[in-house]
């Protein structure tokens, strides 16, 4: 095939695009030879680059899903990297926001029947990266609620709750929550014997370290009614749904010291 002729309006956006290609397919180097001056060595330097890209998304990778690195190991992990960056390619000037489509990437690899867990951890773990990085903002108090229920003169049963920006709510067909806790480091969690089970978990942000709390069913579902809008009475009736023997001071108290809500509204009262 010869090599495509460069128009002499050619824009450097269009240059860079087609140089962009001969790194992410290598077979089309060769339609895009006539950007560069004639060199015996040519292909070895656009390997060069091709080596420099895959380290790269390895690391920016690596930085997202440490978990994931950890099951596969080095090579693996690297050939993923480089498929999944020449099918995906970065859409953005951060690396921080390389990784967004590797949970559903990873269901489309080869090896994904036999590992099908794989994408659940990435997907949590895509959830934690994301926590880490996301928005600032003053958690409330169990004690502000309180204050603000008796100057309100509210059931406190009434109140909505806002989970903070870096409170999220994950759950998989998987036990990847196990998986993830037993792979961290000075951690005396063990790797789940029966690892084909649901999981639920919370993820929270203390102190700009995030943090992983296996959640039961009851927990789960309460805070999902306060994550979509619901009152805090709706929430905990959901849970007791699940578990006559929810715990609710427990939990409440566990939810406000985690500091996974900033703000809390009543709804108005009816004329």
């Amino acid at each position: 095939m010869k090599p495509l002729p460069v128009p002499a309006e050619n824009v450097l956006a269009e240059i860079q695009a087609q140089f962009a290609q001969a790194l992410l397919q290598p077979s089309a180097a060769a339609q895009t030879s006539v950007l560069f001056k004639v060199h015996p060595y040519q292909d070895d330097r656009l390997a060069l680059y091709r080596g420099n890209l895959t380290a790269i998304w390895t690391s920016a990778l690596k930085n997202a899903y440490p978990v994931l690195h950890q099951l596969v190991g080095d090579e693996y992990f690297e050939q993923v990297a480089r498929a999944f960056g020449r099918a995906c390619p970065s859409e953005s000037g951060d690396l921080n926001q390389f990784g967004v489509r590797l949970t559903e990437f990873l269901q489309t690899i080869p090896d994904a029947a036999d590992y099908p867990y794989f994408s659940e951890v990435a997907a949590l773990e895509w959830q934690i990266h994301r926590a880490y990085y996301a928005a600032d903002a003053d958690a409330a108090s169990l004690a502000d609620l309180l204050q603000a229920v008796a100057a309100a003169e509210q059931d406190v049963q009434a109140v909505q709750l806002e989970l903070h920006p870096a409170s999220r709510l994950y759950t998989a067909e998987w036990d990847s929550v196990a998986i993830w806790l037993a792979h961290q480091a000075n951690t005396e969690e063990k790797s789940p014997e029966n690892i084909r089970q649901t999981c639920y978990g919370l993820i929270h942000r203390s102190n700009w370290s995030v943090r992983l709390q296996p959640l039961g069913k009851a927990a789960w579902l309460a805070l999902t009614v306060l994550q979509k809008g619901g009152s805090l009475g709706a929430a905990l009736e959901a849970a007791l749904d699940e578990n006559d023997g929810f715990d609710i001071n427990a939990n409440v108290q566990s939810w406000f010291a985690s500091g996974l809500f900033i703000k809390f509204k009543f709804p108005e009262k009816q004329l």
